[in-house]
């Protein structure tokens, strides 16, 4: 009964530390990007801004990524290829959020499309 008590032991340990190993490779892969608004951006998008020209940050995972704003707002993204799209409710206004990985350096772009509000960044 002691060896099946060790064994067990030794397996969840192992177990333990393979998660543990795998969270940290994930948290490695998430990128902190600084947002700003564009230079064309109306007057009315000022809004916005102290909750959008703040650090957002992207993680990607197994079959998608994860968005978590400034405001601790998570959101799930889908992916196709290596671009990622979500959208996000702000006070009662849509924004299409886009993260593309495709190309160096990987971009981050907010955008309320009816009127033309946009905030950027690319990844340090």
């Amino acid at each position: 009964m002691r060896t099946t008590s060790k064994t067990f032991c030794i397996s969840l340990l192992t177990g333990m530390a393979a998660a543990i190993t795998c969270g940290e490779a994930i948290a490695q892969n998430a990128i902190d990007f600084r947002m700003a608004p564009t230079d064309r951006n109306p007057a009315s998008c000022r809004q916005w801004d102290a909750e959008l020209s703040r650090v957002h940050t992207f993680t990607p995972t197994t079959d998608g990524a994860t968005l978590r704003t400034a405001g601790g707002i998570n959101r799930n993204m889908t992916k196709s290829g290596n671009v990622y799209t979500t959208t996000l409710a702000l006070a009662g206004t849509n924004f299409n959020v886009t993260a593309d990985t495709s190309k160096t350096p990987k971009s981050l772009e907010v955008a309320e499309p009816r009127t033309g509000c946009r905030w950027s960044a690319i990844a340090p």
